[in-house]
């Protein structure tokens, strides 16, 4: 009996203390003129570390409002994050850099790794996304449009965790040994 409690409790605080925060990109439009929220969430693990950011399947379309194109390797996505002294940080970055023309582009699947450069959940444990282009093309109009794909912040689990886990496995694995 105290096996399966301890499975499942580590399973329970696993599933909060580690994974992945992942953000919709389907139907999200993106502005020359500022930050276009994709959306917030609002996380139970403050100060959790981020070890990735990834682009998972995104599928871009850039249009053409004025005459001049809007090109891909000026759309950037962005997420509001914290620094190792809990100060705020707008991390971004350009999905399609060597795209250098109009249309649509994609699936794209990247990773930037982040443990290194220490990038946390803010303190009030909100993390926000954003979408925009670096061209305003004067227009007022979406510069383009994101027509698929998810955004994940990937994180690091935290050593209560880990820690959790590691119990429930050897609790498990002596529960076994003694069945046999």
């Amino acid at each position: 009996m105290r096996s399966v409690a301890a499975v499942f409790l580590a399973s329970t605080i696993g599933a909060t203390a580690s994974g992945s925060i992942i953000f919709d990109l389907a139907g999200i439009d993106e502005y020359g003129t500022g930050l276009n929220e994709i959306g917030s969430f609002e996380s139970s693990d403050p100060g959790q570390q981020i070890d990735s950011i990834s682009l998972i399947d995104g599928v871009l379309e850039t249009y053409n409002n004025t005459g001049t194109a809007n090109f891909a390797n000026e759309a950037i996505l962005a997420v509001q994050l914290a620094d190792a002294d809990g100060d705020s940080v707008l991390f971004y970055f350009f999905p399609f850099p060597d795209e250098d023309a109009s249309g649509q582009f994609g699936p794209a699947n990247l990773t930037i790794e982040l443990l290194e450069d220490g990038y946390y959940i803010p303190e009030d444990g909100i993390v926000t996304a954003f979408a925009a282009s670096i061209w305003n093309d004067g227009s007022g109009d979406a510069a383009g449009a994101w027509i698929q794909g998810q955004l994940a912040i990937n994180l690091i689990p935290a050593p209560a965790g880990l820690a959790l886990l590691a119990g429930a496995g050897v609790t498990r694995r002596r529960r076994r040994r003694t069945d046999n």
